[in-house]
């Protein structure tokens, strides 16, 4: 997810050397990239009639290719571009039109793997009971134990880069190192996922539902509660802003070290857990919308 272009995304703008007006129009570029991406996503998904079920069977086969392409992404040698390009193209170096385009493809493909292999896992939950409390309460472990690799990351890239990079977070060599420690850790513990569940609600292969594409898009089209959900997510980006702005404070403030930093990342991940565990409690006790209204007046209160 951290190399997902996007205009914030500090690894592809100051690891790997794309200019940020380039970033935004690779970034509208994928993102129309998506579109397409989700409808064939979605198909495959309707489709799909194994006998490990509806989402477990993509858990490994495009996790694998997610790390793959990952690596790939990070380790790709993109000096030697400016070798093999060395004319002038469009006012630029070929080398760095070359960079841009291998960024492209490798975003393209993070945007069908990764986020294939990220719907199959939060859509998972859904098919393992038809109990919503057991699943709030699953849900709840299973967000606790997720949101250990990114608290785990934001802890070790800063105190990795202060020893290796001299506290640049944004050398190449620091991801070099972290990533297939993560991945091998990450494929180790889907593979342990897929092992140890077992969806409840599976459809036989008998039962085929066909759905016009165009008939399903006007139902979306016409459900006001999607539109509502729509529009909160719009907005919701806001909701994570805290990390940007510190990461912004530490790249560009100066404000610490990479030490400081990995614990300063710590101590909010841990924040995050107990609103984690608490949840089901205050969904049991409150309802879910009361819980959520809530949190989201606190949301803007804190912003």
């Amino acid at each position: 997810n951290a190399l997902v272009v996007n205009i914030n995304n500090m690894i592809v703008g100051g690891a790997i050397g794309v200019d940020p007006t380039h970033m935004y129009i690779l970034y509208l570029i994928a993102t129309l990239a998506n579109i397409p991406l989700t409808a064939i996503r979605a198909n495959m998904i309707d489709n799909t009639r194994n006998k490990a079920g509806k989402y477990r069977p993509y858990l490994l086969s495009m996790g694998i290719p997610t790390v793959l392409t990952v690596l790939g992404y990070v380790y790709f040698p993109y000096k030697l571009l400016y070798s093999f390009f060395p004319n002038h193209m469009f006012g630029l170096e070929g080398g760095y039109i070359a960079k841009i385009i291998v960024v492209l493809i490798f975003n393209l493909l993070l945007q069908f793997f990764f986020n294939f292999f990220n719907d199959a896992y939060t859509n998972l939950i859904h098919v393992l009971s038809p109990n919503t409390q057991e699943r709030t309460d699953v849900l709840a472990i299973k967000s606790v134990v997720y949101s250990l690799a990114p608290s785990i990351a934001n802890a070790v890239l800063p105190a990795v880069s202060k020893f290796l990079t001299n506290n640049d977070m944004y050398d190449i060599k620091v991801y070099q190192v972290c990533y297939p420690i993560f991945a091998i850790i990450g494929v180790a513990l889907t593979a342990i996922v897929f092992a140890n569940t077992k969806e409840k609600i599976v459809q036989a292969k008998t039962r085929v539902v066909q759905v016009n594409f165009m008939d399903s898009f006007r139902s979306v089209a016409r459900n006001k509660y999607f539109w509502i959900i729509a529009l909160a997510g719009w907005l919701g980006f806001l909701e994570g802003s805290y990390g940007n702005i510190m990461s912004w404070t530490y790249n560009y403030g100066h404000a610490c070290d990479g030490v400081v930093m990995g614990i300063i990342n710590t101590v909010v991940g841990n924040a995050s857990m107990w609103g984690m565990i608490i949840a089901p409690f205050c969904i049991r006790a409150f309802g879910k919308k009361k819980v959520l209204v809530g949190i989201n007046t606190m949301n803007i209160i804190c912003i």
